[in-house]
C-alpha cells in the first residue's frame, strides 16, 4: 500500500466546530467526531504522515496541541494559520502543488474509509 501524507483540519473535522471567539472556553470540551481518533491513529500506524492543518492562529497553538494530545491522537505535525473560509467571500480551497495530489475529501461527518 502506498504511504500518504494526510492534511487534516481540526474544527468541524476532528471535533465539533468551535467558533474563534469561543476557542479558549470551548476547545477543551469540544466533542470529538465519532471515529476520528481511531481513523487517524490507524493511518498513522500504517506508516502514513499525519499533518493537522488549522485556521487557528499561532497564538492558539498551546490550547490546540493540548486538545490534540488529550485525545491520544498520533500525528507528526501541526500547521497553524490556514486561510479562513468561514465568514469570508471565498468559496473553497483549490490546492495547487508541483507534487502529485491524489485526492481531496470534503469531510461530511463520517470517518469511514475514504472513497477509492
Amino acid at each position: 500500500m502506498e504511504k500518504m501524507i494526510y492534511m487534516i483540519d481540526l474544527d468541524g473535522t476532528m471535533w465539533e466546530f468551535v467558533p474563534l471567539e469561543n476557542i479558549h472556553n470551548q476547545t477543551g470540551e469540544a466533542d470529538v467526531m465519532e471515529g476520528a481518533v481511531e481513523w487517524v491513529n490507524k493511518k498513522y500506524d500504517e506508516g502514513n504522515y499525519i499533518c493537522f492543518f488549522t485556521a487557528r492562529s499561532e497564538q492558539l497553538r498551546k490550547i490546540t496541541q493540548d486538545k490534540i494530545d488529550s485525545l491520544g491522537v498520533k500525528y507528526h505535525q501541526l500547521l497553524m494559520n490556514k486561510p479562513r473560509l468561514k465568514s469570508t467571500p471565498f468559496g473553497g480551497y483549490h490546492y495547487i502543488d508541483d507534487c502529485r495530489v491524489l485526492k481531496s475529501t470534503r469531510f461530511d461527518g463520517n470517518w469511514d474509509d475514504m472513497p477509492k
